[in-house]
């Protein structure tokens, strides 16, 4: 397992088991090694190799078995992607994980509704990308992402379509802004013909919104994104801990 700052411990954990499976190491129906064997072989906590081994299941990769064990379920993920996001640097290194497609650009001014949407002021004027985001080595579209940053942030553009680009990156290394907070609002919703044409799934079929308000110091909104899921082509995974006081 490659050290690194930026992932969380299991998450390596997960990606070198997930290296091994697809090298053949662990073949599809073979039982990984039990937890505490992987416990002592990467040097992590018995709760690390859990949160691996939930992550692969969730990817559709393991099952878990009582009294069996842990097996090899496919070689490749499922069609549905996973995210499982738990801090900030989580949302970010799943961002990297991902190409951008660009499909237009333009500059736009907040009308009523859009205004309310970005929870910005009527008349404030934004730089608008529709893109697509697809995961890094895939054909299989993700979602379809409206990202709106400030028209001043515009050299942006130059660096959309690189490999693991992520906007809010780029706004931090080219514009000195330091992102903060990211508040996060999900509901499901109805998928607009024009949208269900570039997903090429069916007009008004279901899917999920996402929309992301990236803020900077002094709760300055710096840039928002607008994310449309299609069903079962994606999935959030989140886990909540309940602290008792004097834990």
């Amino acid at each position: 397992m490659t050290p690194s700052t930026a992932a969380p411990r299991y998450r390596q954990l997960a990606d070198t088991l997930m290296r091994d499976i697809d090298a053949g190491k662990y073949r599809v129906g073979a039982l990984l090694p039990p937890e505490f064997k992987l416990s002592e072989r990467y040097a992590v906590s018995r709760h690390t190799v859990r949160e691996a081994f939930r992550r692969l299941a969730d990817m559709g990769l393991i099952s878990r078995h009582q009294g069996i064990g842990t097996r090899v379920k496919a070689k490749s993920a499922e069609r549905r992607y996973v995210a499982s996001l738990s801090t900030l640097s989580d949302l970010f290194q799943y961002t990297k994980r991902t190409r951008l497609k660009v499909l237009a650009e333009r500059e736009v001014q907040a009308g009523a509704q859009l205004a309310a949407t970005l929870h910005c002021k009527r008349g404030q004027a934004w730089l608008e990308f529709e893109t697509c985001r697809y995961l890094i080595g895939s054909a299989q579209l993700i979602s379809y992402t409206q990202i709106y940053v400030y028209p001043a942030y515009a050299v942006i553009r130059e660096h959309l379509a690189k490999r693991s680009v992520w906007v809010y990156g780029l706004v931090e290394r080219y514009y000195g802004e330091r992102i903060v907070e990211v508040q996060q609002e999900i509901g499901a919703v109805s998928i607009e013909p024009r949208i269900a044409a570039i997903l090429g799934v069916k007009p008004r079929s279901a899917g999920l919104q996402v929309l992301r308000y990236y803020m900077g110091r002094g709760n300055r909104l710096l840039s928002v994104s607008m994310n449309i899921y299609p069903e079962k082509r994606f999935k959030f995974s989140t886990q909540w801990r309940l602290e008792w006081e004097g834990d």
